[in-house]
């Protein structure tokens, strides 16, 4: 038997007093581990998700615990994957579009923009009465035949294909360029067809109207053309400035091919000097108010209409808008933005406008020049022939237009052929306008409509652009989930799998808190006192005799039997 004394006491002191067995930093430890194991039983006994309580109760079977283990090992991890697949999904189109109603007043529509471009660019009488004029000036020692052929000339600013001409020595440019008060653009602008030679008669809601009055000579992608409710200020006009440029349009207010714009126009085939297409007539182009009409954009409906021919045109227009929910979406997944987002690059942010502002950025890098069709809001200098083997060589360049290139990605960043408008996005609020276009032959005596009336046919046509339907197509971009939706969906796949509700949530966060507010406030300072001296309250170490391991009965028996034993002796 060991044999106890003081010395084992004094050793036994002396290592805990060394720090092996530190009293404190042992009741700190326990101390967590206690409250997290007090807490979790605590959870597991009370909270509302199926089984777990069979992880703390003392009749549960390891055969059950081993179960609800392993089921919850399964569903957990699934229910993670099916509400994380579904969030990413929804992530990447989180927004839809619908039909919001069919049936939207066609009087709130604005009356789309209409350009009305000859065919011809160069009206045969204004080149003669040019080449008089420089005749009469003493420009150049060339006769006013040789002038008036070098103003055909300046059809190649429509169309460079013909640049071949330049071998000549002599260019009409340069001999303009002799007179400080002759301008490119100006010249261009007095050689086109007058509107006023063009339309002969006009009607607009049901009424005869003067067409200077309606018509405006402005730029468009063909040159200077008859403009109708086109509803800027100004061509060249500043959009950096913080000014908007925009006007009031023309709205719809009659129906019908009679409540439209209805249009005659002499074709006046004598004065052909330089058409751009093998055709005559006209190019009818019908675009948005607001918006330069140009093709690389988009949203321009484009209309060839013969001498002798009426056409029909009916508008038909889909409103788009999109809710103030998809804002703060990527530019990726709205595919849109809204005009308070680029105030600050213009007061007046168009789609068309920026993808032109894009094309002039584009040309005068490459070829130092803007056309004098183009809208030129930096005064930057005019192409000239000279320009022309610049422009031509890079014009498919500029026909094929990539806006907003992080949603093309598929379209390769290093192509040559391909100009990316990076900064371009279609507006979230907009007006897309289709047609229905009727042909029809017209001949002497034909009475098509009020505007064809007392007319005699010769070489005109006619152009009628209208509403005819009364409800008109709104349609709606919103989120698909908002931020209840998705909780209520992720909730509803927590049920299935394990339970699982908002009330869990709570339970959770509840004993969460108790957990880290015990912590906090730490363990009662009475019990680790009363810990740390527990080895003071040790009775003293003694000597131990082998008779004393024997219990006292035991012992009051021995001596009895000794006494016996004694007397029988």
């Amino acid at each position: 038997m060991r044999n106890y004394d003081g010395k084992e006491e004094r050793r036994w002191r002396s290592d805990v007093h060394r720090g092996w067995a530190t009293p404190r930093k042992r009741v700190k430890k326990s101390f967590f581990w206690h409250t997290l194991v007090k807490y979790t039983k605590l959870y597991c006994k009370y909270t509302k998700l199926a089984g777990f309580r069979y992880f703390v109760e003392a009749r549960t079977s390891w055969f059950d615990r081993l179960f609800w283990g392993l089921l919850y090992a399964i569903t957990v991890p699934a229910m993670i994957y099916t509400i994380w697949g579904g969030y990413l999904e929804i992530m990447e189109n989180p927004c839809l579009q619908t039909v919001e109603t069919e049936y939207v007043e066609t009087q709130n529509l604005d009356f789309p923009g209409v350009s009305i471009c000859s065919i011809n660019r160069i009206s045969r009488q204004a080149a003669k009465e040019l080449t008089y004029e420089l005749s009469q000036r003493n420009v150049s020692r060339l006769s006013a035949d040789e002038i008036f052929e070098l103003i055909a000339q300046l059809g190649d600013l429509y169309d460079s294909d013909s640049y071949t001409k330049l071998n000549r020595t002599t260019r009409i440019d340069q001999i303009l360029a002799q007179f400080s008060d002759y301008d490119i653009t100006d010249v261009m602008r007095r050689l086109t067809p007058q509107c006023s030679v063009l339309l002969t008669k006009c009607r607009f809601h049901d009424k005869d109207e003067n067409c200077s009055d309606m018509f405006a000579f402005r730029k468009t992608q063909d040159g200077f053309c008859c403009t109708f409710n086109y509803a800027t200020k100004g061509d060249d006009i500043s959009l950096r400035n913080g000014v908007d440029h925009r006007l009031d349009p023309v709205k719809v207010d009659v129906l019908g091919k009679d409540g439209g714009l209805s249009v005659l126009m002499e074709s006046v085939l004598d004065d052909y000097l330089y058409p751009i297409f093998p055709i005559t007539g006209f190019k009818v182009t019908i675009f948005n108010p607001h918006d330069y009409p140009d093709m690389t954009s988009g949203g321009v409906i484009e209309i060839f209409v013969s001498p002798k021919t009426q056409r029909d045109v009916e508008i038909e227009a889909i409103m788009f808008y999109s809710t103030t929910n998809v804002i703060p979406y990527a530019l990726k997944h709205r595919y849109c933005v809204f005009q308070e987002e680029m105030a600050a690059v213009r007061a007046s942010y168009t789609y068309s406008d920026c993808i032109v502002d894009c094309k002039v950025a584009d040309m005068l890098n490459l070829c130092n020049c803007v056309p004098f069709f183009l809208p030129n809001r930096e005064s930057r200098r005019v192409c000239n022939l000279k320009d022309t083997v610049c422009l031509t060589k890079n014009r498919y360049r500029w026909a094929s237009v990539v806006p907003n290139t992080d949603l093309y990605i598929h379209v390769a960043d290093n192509s040559d052929n391909v100009l990316h408008c990076n900064n371009c996005y279609p507006l979230c609020t907009d007006v897309n306008y289709e047609a229905k276009i009727m042909l029809t032959q017209m001949h002497p005596g034909y009475r098509g409509s009020k505007l064809t009336q007392n007319v005699y046919f010769e070489n005109q046509s006619t152009l009628n652009v209208y509403f005819n339907r009364f409800g008109t197509t709104k349609l709606k971009q919103d989120v698909i989930y908002r931020w209840y939706e998705l909780v209520g969906d992720a909730s509803g796949i927590g049920g299935i799998f394990v339970g699982f509700s908002l009330i869990a949530v709570v339970e959770f966060v509840y004993f969460v808190g108790l957990f880290v507010f015990e912590l906090l406030k730490g363990p009662d300072p009475s019990e680790v006192g009363a810990e740390d001296e527990s080895w003071r309250e040790r009775p003293p170490i003694q000597k131990i005799y082998w008779g004393e391991l024997y219990p006292r009965s035991r012992q009051n028996v021995a001596a009895k039997r000794h006494h016996q034993i004694r007397e029988m002796y």
